[in-house]
């Protein structure tokens, strides 16, 4: 408590009161449409790869096996008052170490890793995984750049204004030219904020100058917004090339759900009107800035996830704007949508706290075509759109669109779209299988597919805790019931519904009515998800009552993919 924790080669990231600061992880895009999934430590394709940094002080066993991207969490300050194929794999990063990005939470703060150590990493810090053929804001940012500061440690605030009802963009008011604040127990500091949506990215372009001022110390980025936020700044710091070792990250929770803020202890409520104080020299900052520097930084995995559809002309994405299904073109720069030589459409996509496919997306996708301007009314949208997917509409099912999933053997790249293909990253072992007469047979047919790397959903919910007394397949054994969870230790778990009502009792929080889940999957491998083909009777009997497209959700976003292949 009290202080930042270096760790060697890692990012970091702050929590434990109204924001908190850490190194960006990378994850990997996912695509969709005719699609496979592939999940990666930073790889792409329906896959998912994990950035892993560091192994948290977690039990033995839990690392993985190959370098990845991670962020540190700390426990400090209290929190402040008021088919196709889908591919998921840790992110591989030039065969180096393992990195870790912090965050701080409130409690007690996990036990470093012996590697952790106190100031500079000893060798030369290295940026995320990133696409080579681009020249990074980093490295056209000037070597001879001078901090802002105008006293003590910078502290770089990127801002949704749209967040929590459009009440984060109170945080726009912080002079453009940034305003020293003198925290109590912790001297001055120096403020600034920025739009994370501004086109010249100015914010990013302020920390990588930071970040070069200041030697390499790591600077602290916080977060003004929800989860989604939260992965949107994580995802523009990776593409910077600032180096993720750098940065402590941290975040304000104006959101919804505010999973990632529940976790690292920052909370899961925005700040209380008028908190700013801006009348008076904003010394409402005052408080959060003392808590900002006095957190400490824990180990935080990221994963990187690919979508990829088939190559059909009426395969693609689909996002809800201004109330209405579409993919514009500013979709498609904002989520790195490709189209591949075979005709295929690939997204990847970094994953910070959890990733879904089947109800819960279509939920979430329903709420926001109705998502209003205010953070209570948004809850009470949410759970009607809940209530009339669970009475009124019919659900797909989880056996009617995936045909298995697969860990698959380490990809040679730190991208998961590279773990769509077979021939590059052959199957290692099947995690379940659709097929009547599978030896992984998926047990009964789940109305949602959930892959967690934190134990929060929608809105505080420890659903895989709970879960501790169900599997989900033939071939999972009872020690995965004994598995915890902690998103620093280089693992993702996975569990099923198989039911909607099921999902919805966790609401309850009460015991003996929650913890319907049922458990098929924790580990650190790269996984890849196979869809059904569009023309097989039983994706069309999944998909009809919904037009044929798949939902699916990435850290609170959400978008519905029309023949998905991997």
């Amino acid at each position: 408590r009290g202080q930042w924790r270096d760790r060697s080669r890692g990012a970091r990231a702050s929590a434990g009161g109204a924001a908190c600061s850490a190194p960006a992880p990378q994850l990997g895009p996912a695509a969709m449409g005719n699609t496979t999934c592939c999940l990666h430590d930073g790889a792409g394709s329906t896959a998912l790869d994990q950035y892993a940094v560091g192994d948290g002080g977690q039990g033995e066993g839990d690392a993985v096996k190959e370098p990845r991207e991670e962020i540190q969490v700390t426990n400090v300050a209290p929190a402040m008052e008021d088919p196709g194929d889908l591919a998921l794999s840790p992110v591989i990063v030039d065969e180096a170490p393992a990195k870790a990005a912090e965050a701080a939470v409130d409690g007690p703060t996990a036990e470093p890793s012996p590697k952790v150590g106190h100031g500079h990493p000893a060798d030369s810090p290295k940026s995320a995984p990133s696409d080579k053929s681009i020249k990074s804001i980093f490295q056209v940012t000037s070597r001879e750049s001078q901090t802002k500061s105008l006293g003590g440690p910078t502290i770089t605030i990127l801002v949704n204004p749209k967040s929590g009802g459009n009440a984060a963009g109170v945080m726009l008011k912080i002079p453009r030219g940034g305003i020293c604040v003198d925290a109590p127990g912790v001297g001055p500091a120096t403020v600034f904020s920025y739009p994370i949506a501004d086109p010249a990215k100015e914010g990013v372009h302020h920390l990588a100058a930071e970040v070069l001022a200041g030697g390499m110390h790591p600077v602290r980025c916080m977060v003004a917004g929800g989860d989604g936020t939260v992965m949107w700044a994580i995802q523009e710091i990776f593409d910077s090339g600032i180096p993720t070792e750098s940065v402590l990250f941290g975040t304000v929770p104006f959101g919804t759900g505010n999973d990632f803020g529940n976790v690292t202890k920052w909370g899961v409520s925005g700040p209380p009107t008028g908190f700013l104080k801006e009348e008076d020299n904003f010394s409402g900052l005052k408080k959060y800035v003392a808590a900002w520097l006095k957190a400490e930084s824990n180990p935080f995995d990221i994963w990187q996830v690919s979508v990829r559809t088939r190559s059909s002309p009426t395969a693609g994405f689909e996002f809800i704007q201004d109330g209405k299904k579409q993919c514009t073109e500013q979709h498609v720069g904002r989520h790195g949508i490709k189209g591949e030589e075979g005709g295929q459409k690939e997204m990847s996509k970094y994953v910070c706290n959890y990733l879904g496919i089947g109800l819960d997306a279509r939920v979430g996708f329903g709420f926001d075509k109705l998502r209003q301007h205010n953070r209570h009314a948004n809850k009470a949208v949410y759970a009607w759109e809940g209530t009339k997917k669970l009475l009124f509409k019919k659900k797909g099912v989880v056996g009617h669109i995936i045909d298995n999933m697969k860990t698959v053997e380490p990809l040679s790249s730190d991208q998961a779209r590279d773990g769509h293909d077979p021939a590059a990253a052959p199957d290692k072992e099947a995690v379940f299988s659709t097929a009547p007469d599978a030896q992984a047979k998926l047990a009964g047919n789940p109305v949602s597919l959930m892959f967690l790397n934190i134990p929060s959903i929608a809105g505080g919910l420890d659903i895989w805790k709970w879960s501790n007394s169900r599997l989900g397949t033939s071939a999972a054994g009872r020690d995965l019931l004994a598995r915890a969870q902690n998103f620093g230790d280089g693992r993702l778990e996975c569990l099923t519904y198989r039911t909607g009502l099921g999902f919805y009792a966790e609401q309850t929080r009460l015991p003996g009515v929650r913890g319907q889940g049922h458990r098929i999957y924790s580990g650190g491998d790269p996984l890849r998800i196979a869809f059904r083909h569009p023309s097989d009777p039983k994706f069309r009997a999944g998909t009809d009552h919904c037009k044929g497209r798949t939902y699916m959700q990435v850290d609170g976003e959400y978008f519905a993919v029309r023949e998905p292949e991997s």
